[in-house]
């Protein structure tokens, strides 16, 4: 039985990804949290393709936190790019990045 949220994600690389990102935000290394974030949740839009899809699909990349990084649309690419507007994030900052990947993979039974 799960004990943390983290446990709830099925796919083992994306939760071992998430555990280091976990690790990383006890232990300071907040860009690396909303690195693994970031990555995490582009991983699931890249397996579900079908999330991006419509107003929904805009939304989708719109929802993503937008605290110094951010995913922006491509032209003829399937799957939005991260965008960083600054490489230095403070805890606050990283465990919203942190909390919505996890909180979007386990929602979708990632």
């Amino acid at each position: 039985m799960p004990t943390t949220k983290v446990d709830r994600i099925k796919d083992k690389t994306l939760r071992a990804s998430l555990v280091q990102a976990h690790i990383s935000l006890r232990g300071g290394d907040f860009k690396d949290v909303v690195r693994r974030a970031a990555d995490a949740y582009l991983e699931l839009l890249r397996r579900k393709p079908d999330l991006l899809e419509g107003m929904m699909g805009r939304m989708r990349i719109m929802m993503f936190p937008r605290l110094g990084a951010r995913l922006d649309p491509v032209d003829g690419q399937p799957l939005p790019a991260l965008t960083w507007d600054r490489q230095t994030f403070g805890f606050s900052e990283a465990v919203t990045y942190f909390e919505f990947a996890v909180d979007q993979l386990v929602r979708e039974g990632l």
